[in-house]
């Protein structure tokens, strides 16, 4: 079997194609028989069943959840952010197109599955109301029938009001594909890909694999002699579909240090207990650990602080910008102090104080007078930097005025309006796999924002209610993204994220150690 070159339908459809019709000038014609042959879907008994369109073309997909379809590659493509190629509208939930029914929704999201014609795509809107598809955990054997499914043209429809349903049998399989031939000698056409091959056993029915290609036998304008239909397994693809399209668990198993440098030079260290969660659960401080550090303070990873000192005057030998590494535990208190660059001063500065960020793995970023996006990497084992002049990530940084490690590599970047933007590093690749990806608005209200990891967000220096007694005043604010489904934690989709405490807005710095939260999926 092979792609179809040239224009759907045409006479020179010799070989197998892919069932995805190119949208043209069309004419419905009265029901009839479907995929090639079959029935049409009764009314309320298959309301999963998906009718994916664009500009250019149109097929079939399912829905496995209210806010996710699934269906064929080659119907949706994404482009580096994620969104479809061109725009795409989903019907669903007992569509019929003479009458004007099914959920209409727009595609938000195209997830691509690397190894197979499959892919995910969000919806806009969730289908609430809709009965969504079981994916089946059981592999396809040779002998079973299977029901396929979709809104393909027909024997005789160009485009079909209802989608159609014909049993076919398995032929054989290989780890990724189902060759399927029905004994009614009907095939896929196009307008099916994307579609669903089913298993009923007894009231539960199941999605098994979805449409890919076929030698459209039976199809309207197709004069092709030969017989059977290809699909795209899914029946092992359980496990990615929940981690694309359920938010990524967190895991942050001694949950947060959080570091406040107070206007006084005194440092103080609390742990948030629940970051994942984002409930107000803190150890709280009795007393300073330590004095001078009203300079520019980043918590690193393992224990270690940061500081670009600030210069106290006489008797202190250190001068603006000298970047000094410590490392504190509670259990025996602080070491290091060692002196390990110069130059940092303009990281003392309003303008460029939140430009500077540590990452999970210990990475100082910074966006330096030139606009450049610099990474430092330190080296544990030889207390030396890997490059000490730094390695230029990326240029044109100049419009940003804050940025936040807030994983391995991921950073979250802020433009002076407020409009944040996701991004991340692939250090292995020396590339970036996700860049300006828009995250949120109204960012601009933080005088401050951090990270313990796990793309969990702090933010203060904003105003609002106590989750102590409820009064006004200054609060932190916790925020968790997740980048697989686009969303934010609970008390984040309207913006205010969730309260975890008060005050906040007098320190000089706040920071918390990238490495405490990590993603577990």
């Amino acid at each position: 079997m092979r792609p179809k070159k040239g224009r759907p339908g045409a006479a020179s459809a010799i070989a197998a194609i892919l069932v995805t019709t190119t949208i043209g000038t069309v004419a419905t014609a009265a029901p009839a028989s479907a995929v090639s042959g079959g029935t049409a879907v009764p009314l309320g008994s298959h309301p999963y069943l998906a009718r994916v369109t664009t500009a250019t073309k149109a097929c079939s997909g399912v829905l496995v959840d209210p806010s996710w379809i699934l269906t064929s590659a080659t119907c949706l493509t994404p482009d580096d952010l994620g969104k479809p190629t061109e725009p795409a509208t989903v019907l669903s939930g007992d569509v019929d197109l003479g009458a004007g029914t099914g959920k209409s929704a727009k595609v938000a999201k195209v997830v691509r599955r690397a190894d197979r014609d499959v892919v995910l795509a969000k919806l806009d809107t969730p289908a609430t109301g809709v009965a969504v598809a079981t994916v089946s955990s059981t592999a396809p054997q040779a002998g079973e029938t299977l029901q396929l499914a979709g809104f393909g043209r027909t024997a005789t429809e160009w485009v079909p009001a209802r989608p159609r349903i014909a049993p076919f049998s398995v032929v054989s399989s290989t780890g990724s594909t189902v060759a399927t031939k029905s004994a009614d000698g009907v095939d896929t056409c196009l307008g099916d890909a994307g579609g669903p091959a089913l298993r009923t056993t007894g009231q539960n029915v199941e999605v098994v694999a979805l449409h890919s290609a076929s030698w459209q036998h039976g199809c309207l304008t197709v004069t092709e002699t030969r017989q059977g239909s290809n699909e795209t397994r899914v029946d092992d693809l359980g496990g990615w579909i929940r981690k694309s399209i359920v938010p990524t668990p967190v895991s942050c198993p001694n949950g947060a240090p959080v570091w406040a440098a107070r206007a006084d030079g005194t440092l103080w260290r609390y742990v948030h207990n629940d970051p994942a969660g984002g409930t107000v659960a803190w150890t709280m401080p009795s007393a300073d650990i330590g004095q001078g550090w009203d300079g520019r303070v980043l918590a690193g990873k393992g224990g270690a602080i940061w500081d670009i000192h600030r210069n106290h005057g006489a008797g202190d030998p250190w001068g603006n910008g000298i970047l000094k590494r410590w490392v504190y535990s509670p259990a025996t208190g602080w070491s290091g102090n060692l002196e390990v660059g110069s130059g940092w001063e303009r990281y003392l500065t309003p303008e460029y104080r939140n430009r500077v960020t540590v990452d999970e793995q210990g990475r100082i970023f910074m966006i330096d007078d030139q606009a450049r996006l610099k990474v430092y990497a330190w080296n544990d084992a030889t207390n030396t930097w890997v490059n000490g002049g730094g390695d230029v990530v990326d240029t044109g940084w100049g419009g940003f005025d804050s940025i936040t490690a807030a994983g391995d590599g991921v950073l979250y970047a802020r433009k002076p309006n407020g409009d944040l933007f996701r991004f991340k590093y692939d250090f292995a690749a020396a590339k970036w796999t996700q860049r300006n990806k828009p995250a949120g608005v109204g960012w601009q209200m933080f005088s401050e924002i951090f990270s313990p990891g796990g793309d969990i967000i702090y933010g203060r220096g904003s105003y609002g209610k106590s989750p102590w007694d409820g009064s006004t005043g200054p609060v932190l604010r916790w925020y968790r993204y997740s980048d697989n489904t686009d969303t934010w934690g609970p008390g984040a989709p309207d913006g205010g994220g969730l309260s975890v405490g008060t005050g906040w807005n007098t320190e000089i710095h706040v920071t918390a150690a990238p490495d405490s939260c990590k993603l577990a999926g």
